[in-house]
């Protein structure tokens, strides 16, 4: 009895750790937490077997106990030692605690949606009559798909999102037959959303980088434009005379000829 009761003892300890490892755990897969709770399921029945032989015992001792004093009533029997007490065992095994694992906190979702900006007439007007929308007569490379892709988007009305394609589009293919037409329309869509001094930089990037550019004179005429709008008088004049000087008898000189007199007449 003695082994039996100092054994027990120990299944109780270990049980209570079994079901802590099973149940703080928040990563453990199907087959661990499977395997944990047949062995707490065979612990569990052990335990049955062992307060059940427990309890025989000790009503074997009480029989006997009654016995010898039924036969000597005079004799008192002595209190057995502190060593030889076993350990007070609950009558039934503790009940197991079910512990819900608290799920992970999903992540905030991400947020998809694309800023939509009614395009400016005037641009979607320009792009029109400017863009190239049919496909060139050579199969079209990954640069040329970029430069469509950011056209269309700016079209469609992502502004935002294409001004940013087209700009990387004119820094990773700086000599790119379209570079000089990406930065344009870059500066178109600006102008759109009212940005102007973004806008008037990103024309002077086409003046100063592609003079020699198709898309050059239509930048100075914008430049203008937009320097008159920024209050920027004396800039603007700069731009069309240099316009008129250096593309003489053509449309934009010409209408550049007529903005210089305008401004002369309201200065």
């Amino acid at each position: 009895m003695s082994a039996s009761g100092n054994g027990l003892p120990m299944r109780l300890h270990i049980l209570p750790l079994v079901l802590a490892c099973g149940c703080a755990t928040d990563v453990a897969s199907k087959a661990d937490v499977r395997a944990l709770q047949e062995q707490v399921q065979s612990l569990q029945r052990e335990n049955v077997q062992l307060l059940g032989r427990l309890d025989a015992l000790e009503r074997d001792r009480a029989v006997s106990t009654a016995s010898a004093v039924a036969a000597s009533p005079a004799a008192v029997p002595s209190p057995a030692p502190a060593a030889a007490v076993p350990e007070a065992v609950p009558a039934s095994p503790p009940a197991l605690t079910v512990v819900k694992l608290k799920p992970k906190a999903a992540p905030p979702p991400i947020d998809v949606r694309t800023p939509v900006q009614e395009p400016d007439p005037a641009v979607l007007e320009e792009l029109d009559t400017k863009a190239e929308v049919a496909a060139p007569a050579t199969a079209p490379n990954s640069a040329d798909q970029e430069y469509q892709a950011a056209l269309e988007a700016l079209r469609t009305g992502n502004v935002s999102g294409a001004i940013d394609r087209l700009k990387r589009f004119a820094g990773s293919y700086p000599k790119h037959p379209k570079a000089d037409d990406a930065l344009y329309y870059a500066a178109l869509g600006e102008v759109g959303r009212g940005e102007l001094a973004r806008a008037a930089t990103l024309l002077e990037s086409v003046v100063q980088r592609y003079p020699a550019g198709d898309v050059v004179q239509d930048a100075m005429l914008k430049l203008g434009e937009v320097r008159v709008r920024l209050r920027q008088t004396a800039e603007a004049r700069a731009t069309y005379a240099l316009l008129v000087q250096n593309f003489p008898g053509t449309a934009a000189a010409v209408q550049a000829q007529a903005r210089l007199s305008t401004l002369s007449r309201n200065p």
